[in-house]
């Protein structure tokens, strides 16, 4: 994190080039990206989640569901 708890993020402008635009980042910000590290640590590690069959896996819901619930808090 830069100066003043600012980041650069790159931000899709929807048509031609995005950019890369000065973002403050939050408490909120770090607990969303936290959790969705930890789920997506967890995806890529895991051999059912990694071989397509996430369905099967017992702990990847209830990462996402964190992760979810990390975004809602952060509205």
């Amino acid at each position: 994190m830069g100066e003043s708890g600012y980041t650069e993020r790159w931000l899709e402008t929807g048509s031609g080039p995005g950019a890369v635009v000065r973002a403050r980042v939050t408490q909120a910000n770090q607990a969303v990206q936290a959790a969705y590290r930890t789920w997506l640590d967890h995806a890529t590690e895991c051999p059912t989640c990694r071989d397509g069959a996430a369905r099967e896996c017992t702990v990847v819901k209830p990462l996402w569901d964190a992760y979810q619930a990390a975004q809602r808090a952060a509205l």
